[in-house]
């Protein structure tokens, strides 16, 4: 090289190693001017951190683990839910606090196949959320285009919807239904069966307790065979975002990485309504499990959740259409107790429910 040529006087070995620290510093500021922020990466520098601690609830370790419900009554593990979404009773639940970190998602690129997440750029609507009829008839369907440009769906049906306020839990949001407080279980909004469940539910006329209801009346959702939407690949997907003014600073949404989530983790947890009977999973804590954030969301950013995907690697039912087989087939969430300052407003967030066909 270069270096083992120059002459072995002080002044050259000197210019040598001026020349040589010139080169480090301009190739290191190169590489830094070419690096790309993260989508939604729009936090001042002084304002970034590399990782939070946190605190959310899992199921204890004593809790019977499994991808697939028994549908026995009462369930091991499960709730009895009524019209407006409270639960009544509660079977076989023993929760315990656990502190996790949580890494800066903003610093990373995460996507729906890899990770179970995508953050995006959204402008905000401004509407009343709390208007089921405005929600349904505006919201619906920017949440509808939002996930079709992301996943090149050729079909996207938003069908249910919640708000989840620490300052406004209780207040109806319309047609029976109220707003709830964070969820800081750790869960996932469905499994293989009740995502399949849905699917065949939004075929058919909506039931008692469906939001789709006040659009659709007696009419079918979906106008395809469920056999057809099911032999092909389908996800449902929660979009998730804020509508307070004010960046998120208590109980944001944390989610748990799917690939460091062994099957020995996951726990089905049924959800009897009046009319069908749901499930969902909730997990047990390991200490390799790794959560993300995305630090203070605006109302302006829109959080793509997966929920389940027919094509991921835990799903047993295959589809005829043959699809290539990814690595998140959904991702465990909840909302994280962190540190806030006094003055931080309360959380305030909505989260809509969408099938998507491919």
């Amino acid at each position: 090289s270069l270096l083992w040529e120059v002459p072995a006087c002080w002044r050259c070995r000197y210019l040598a190693r001026r020349l040589f620290l010139c080169v480090c510093r301009a190739f290191l500021s190169a590489m830094v001017q070419s690096v790309e922020l993260p989508r939604g990466g729009d936090l001042d520098s002084a304002e970034r951190v590399c990782s939070t601690t946190a605190t959310v609830t899992y199921q204890a370790a004593s809790v019977p683990t499994g991808l697939h419900a028994q549908y026995v009554y009462p369930p091991k593990v499960g709730v009895r839910r009524d019209h407006a979404g409270n639960d009544v009773e509660v079977f076989g639940v023993q929760e315990e606090r656990v502190p996790v970190k949580l890494m800066d998602a903003r610093l990373s690129q995460l996507n729906l196949d890899m990770h179970g997440v995508h953050l995006l750029p959204s402008n905000f609507l401004d509407i009343d959320y709390y208007d089921i009829d405005q929600v349904l008839s505006r919201y619906y369907p920017e949440c509808c285009r939002l996930v079709s440009e992301v996943t090149g769906a050729r079909r996207v049906l938003a069908f249910d919807h919640n708000i989840r306020s620490t300052s406004q839990h209780g207040r109806s949001m319309g047609g029976g239904f109220v707003a709830q407080r964070p969820l800081g279980l750790v869960h996932g909004d469905y499994t293989e069966a009740s995502a399949r469940n849905r699917v065949r539910q939004l075929t058919a006329a909506p039931g008692m307790n469906d939001t789709l209801r006040r659009t659709f009346g007696e009419l079918p959702p979906l106008d395809e065979p469920s056999g057809k939407l099911l032999d092909a690949r389908f996800m449902l997907v929660n979009v998730w975002r804020s509508i307070h003014p004010r960046p998120v600073e208590r109980n944001p949404l944390a989610i748990l990485n799917p690939q460091s989530v062994p099957l020995d983790d996951i726990i089905v947890h049924e959800i009897h309504y009046e009319d069908r009977i749901g499930e969902n999973y909730n997990a047990r804590f390991r200490p390799g499990h790794e959560w993300w954030y995305f630090p203070k969301m605006r109302r302006e950013e829109a959080l793509l959740l997966k929920c389940w995907d027919s094509a991921g690697e835990l799903a047993r039912e295959q589809t005829a259409s043959g699809s290539p087989r990814v690595p998140a087939t959904f991702a465990f969430h909840a909302a994280a107790d962190v540190p806030v300052p006094g003055d931080a407003p309360p959380r305030e967030s909505i989260e809509v429910r969408l099938a998507v066909f491919f």
